[in-house]
């Protein structure tokens, strides 16, 4: 079969092909991207071509290659498409794999990818194409990879998630899985979902009236008799008795459920056993209704939209004093309640992972939900806000598998710390990396002697206590390595922004110009002369609308980052003002060695 891969730019579908290559080694293979066989057979690069010939040139010739490569013989072949390509002309026989990351909405600025409209700023840019592309990819898509945030290299229990994932070679998947119209759009569509899905230890398959029809809840249940399933009631039925079609079919799944939303459920129970009735609360107004009910069916599920970690821990306590009888399914607007889903793995009947967008941003994708622990009894986390970008889940992930550990991303809003951290230690947090905006907290937390900040914690369990400490000095310096150790020429080193890590950078570059990111004025003790220019500048602000840019008249040489987000304003003032630049990936990845280095001396001292 021929595999198209599709995805927006710098999602990382190249790189992904590269580790395909390895997973596939032993298999007759070939991979192609589309990208590099332009450049090969025209003698040009991607950006030569645009800026001598213009886009739709390049399109024209896109569409033509592409078209040529399918005419080759190939027994099987993965074939990577660039982001803007047309994807109408690709044959229906021709599966087509979604490459996704979370953060593909937020934008990418690129140093080293051509600009297709250099009138408009390089997020502008990105954003404006990404939202249309969105919709066209998931239009094609015939199967989604949600691929996590982070480098793979060297993480061996990611790789072979992916790899197992990816060849469709999942076993005891288990959680449950909601089935969408999407899967029926064409036959090939749904052999692929069989082919990945069938006999592979989904607990349960969800058939939710809302989504489906009556014709394909009934095509799923003839052609996987093996599997078991749930009917779901989420529309309204005013004689249900009288509909023999309907009552034969639930004859056919392992349970049904009623969303007490639709109103009393004694219709449904004078038609179907008690013992296989799932009763469901959305709404927290029918929460009367719902407890009216519960003693007369055999399982609850409670789905609130759940807005604080208090109002989470009640439906957390709620669930544990029945596990057997009841499910809790927190919902939120963000998909902020991911990582207590795969906290609850295994540990209740009802637990739902997804594929593409799912449902509910609340549900952990296929990826995640595999890497996680069934039954975890603690686990480690990111803290911070916002977090759904961060490599540390990535990062961590072989150090914490080995303890059989999850690695979570856990959004904590500036406020929310005080209440937020003693519950997620109450369910089991035992080990944080902690970033912005609360490293003072964690200190705190911690009672740390002599930090003010730190971005990693310890929970010692034969003490009861936090031990903290910070390892950004050692990110920093590996980052800013040799730069500004002559005192005389850190005067030439501009700091823009730094709020939390002030402390830090004036510990390594003492005599640095620092400026306020907002008002664009150095900060007090700096002083800097009207003709002096950088020639470093050291990024440390975030991008928000109280960032500003720094004056236009300053020309760096280099631009180091503090930031590794590809949507950094960092990155995209070195692109601006043609500096070279540096990302924050190199301080994270040396300031993470730290935290891990950490934890093992605790661990082993415990």
């Amino acid at each position: 079969m021929i595999t198209v891969v599709v995805g927006h730019r710098g999602t990382g579908k190249t790189e992904l092909m590269k580790r395909m290559q390895n997973y596939l080694r032993d298999v007759s293979v070939e991979f192609v991207d589309l990208d590099e066989l332009i450049e090969e057979k025209i003698g040009k690069t991607i950006p030569e071509l645009f800026m001598e010939h213009g886009e739709t040139y390049f399109r024209e010739l896109e569409r033509q290659l592409f078209l040529e490569t399918l005419q080759k013989p190939h027994k099987e072949m993965y074939l990577v498409l660039g982001a803007g390509f047309d994807l109408s002309v690709i044959p229906e026989a021709v599966r087509v794999l979604w490459v996704r990351r979370q953060t593909d909405l937020d934008g990418r600025i690129f140093l080293n990818r051509p600009r297709l409209n250099p009138e408009m700023s390089p997020l502008e840019e990105f954003q404006k194409r990404a939202a249309v592309r969105d919709e066209n990819y998931r239009a094609h898509a015939d199967e989604v990879y949600l691929m996590p945030e982070g480098l793979f290299e060297n993480r061996h229990h990611a790789m072979a998630v992916e790899k197992a994932l990816l060849t469709h070679d999942l076993q005891n998947i288990s959680g449950s899985l909601t089935l969408t119209s999407e899967i029926f759009k064409s036959e090939k569509r749904w052999d692929l979902f069989k082919t990945r899905f069938a006999k592979k230890g989904v607990a349960l398959f969800e058939l939710r009236d809302d989504l489906l029809s009556f014709e394909q809840i009934q095509k799923v249940l003839t052609e996987m008799p093996s599997e078991k399933f749930i009917y779901s009631f989420r529309v309204a039925r005013e004689n249900l008795p009288a509909d023999q079609a309907l009552l034969e079919l639930l004859k056919k799944v392992s349970w049904v459920d009623w969303a007490i939303e639709l109103g009393s459920p004694e219709v449904l129970l004078s038609v179907v056993p008690g013992t296989k009735v799932i009763l469901s609360l959305h709404e927290e107004k029918l929460k009367d209704l719902w407890q009216v009910f519960a003693n007369q069916v055999a399982h609850l599920k409670y789905a609130p939209l759940v807005e604080s970690f208090g109002d989470l821990l009640v439906g957390h306590q709620w669930q544990a004093q029945d596990e057997a009888r009841r499910s809790y399914l927190p919902r939120s607007r963000t998909g902020r309640w991911e990582w207590y889903r795969r906290l609850q793995k295994g540990k209740q009947l009802l637990n739902f992972w997804r594929e593409g967008d799912g449902t509910s941003g609340d549900q952990p994708s296929l990826w995640a939900w595999m890497m996680t622990p069934d039954k975890p009894r603690s686990f480690a986390a990111v803290l911070g806000d916002p977090v759904v970008h961060s490599y540390t889940p990535m990062e961590h992930s072989d150090f914490f598998h080995k303890m059989n550990l999850p690695v979570f991303a856990v959004a904590i809003a500036r406020d929310e710390w005080d209440k937020a951290f003693p519950i997620l230690q109450t369910l089991g947090l035992s080990y944080a990396a902690v970033t912005s905006p609360h490293k003072e907290n964690a200190a705190k937390s911690c009672q740390h002697e002599t930090l003010s900040a730190v971005n990693t914690l310890y929970f010692d369990k034969k003490t009861k206590r936090w031990f903290g400490t910070s390892t950004d000095d050692q990110g920093f310096m590996e980052l800013i390595e040799g730069v500004g150790m002559i005192a005389p020429l850190q005067k030439e080193i501009f700091v823009w922004g730094g709020g939390g890590v002030l402390e830090m950078i004036e510990k390594a570059l003492p005599h640095a110009t620092q400026f306020s990111s907002r008002s664009g004025k150095p900060r007090e003790g700096s002083e800097v002369s009207e003709d002096l220019q950088p020639k470093i500048v050291i990024w440390a602000a975030p991008r928000s609308e109280e960032t500003m840019l720094p004056p236009a008249g300053w020309s760096p040489a280099m631009v180091f980052d503090l930031n590794y987000k590809e949507d950094s304003m960092g990155r995209e003032y070195a692109q601006r003002c043609g500096a070279n630049y540096q990302s924050g990936l190199v301080m994270f990845t040396a300031q993470a060695q730290g935290q891990r280095a950490f934890w093992r001396k605790l661990e082993e001292n415990s």
